[in-house]
């Protein structure tokens, strides 16, 4: 094991050749065969643990330039700034201007959501309300920013609903038709619109997203996503 000062020389110039790793090259850098040393030796440092694929990627505390959700990818590995998934969730949900959708937090964090959306609503620490006949909205365990962010979801439905005008069976159909064809790869909304256009068929992203939700794409019996540490 390499003594505290070759130790963080070591863990900076690894850090420096891959933003990114994973337990064993920290070993390898370190000289150390035991994971409690490697942590011991990198806490000084700051340290952040990717809430995809199963935590097993590490970074420097100064290495990620976080967007505006407070989230850090490099390639298809996320971490985030609240810590975990589970913890973003929620952070996503209270600072949002008219709540969220299971879905609208799946396209965001690439993670499926579901079991921290049910601990937090179960614990109070978020409320949802009905959007629709399968769906729900999150909303802040706050009353009086939840009834805001609901009034403002409403405004938003309303302004989308005047501009798009009807969803047409034809659209659903197209719709339905480019999932199925991609059902064994991870397929979001934005993805089928992009797809439909270069079909040259128009469909707006909130008609995709109400097909999403009205027939539980991407949720059981749909594309897989990663799963995320708890």
């Amino acid at each position: 094991m390499l003594n505290p000062i070759d130790s963080r020389a070591a863990l900076k110039n690894l850090f420096r050749r891959t933003p990114i790793v994973q337990l064993d090259a920290l070993c390898r850098a370190l000289k150390t065969r035991s994971h409690m040393s490697v942590f011991r030796r990198m806490k000084p440092l700051g340290y952040l643990t990717s809430y995809t694929h199963r935590s097993s990627f590490y970074t420097l505390r100064d290495i990620p330039r976080f967007d505006e959700f407070g989230l850090w990818f490099y390639g298809n590995v996320g971490f985030c700034q609240a810590g975990t998934a589970k913890a973003a969730v929620k952070e996503l949900v209270d600072k949002s201007e008219a709540g969220r959708t299971q879905q609208e937090l799946q396209n965001i964090l690439r993670v499926r959501v579901q079991n921290a959306l049910l601990d937090h609503a179960r614990a109070k620490r978020i409320e949802r309300k009905a959007l629709g006949k399968r769906n729900w909205l999150y909303l802040s365990a706050n009353a009086s920013c939840a009834a805001k962010q609901w009034a403002q979801r409403l405004a938003q439905k309303k302004r989308v609903a005047l501009l798009i005008g009807p969803l047409t069976a034809a659209m659903t159909i197209e719709v339905l038709a480019e999932v199925l064809q991609s059902c064994r790869v991870i397929v979001t909304p934005e993805q089928v619109v992009r797809r439909l256009h270069h079909q040259s068929i128009s469909v707006p992203l909130e008609h995709v997203q109400w097909v999403f939700e009205r027939y539980e794409l991407g949720k059981k019996g749909g594309p897989d996503l990663p799963l995320s540490r708890r």
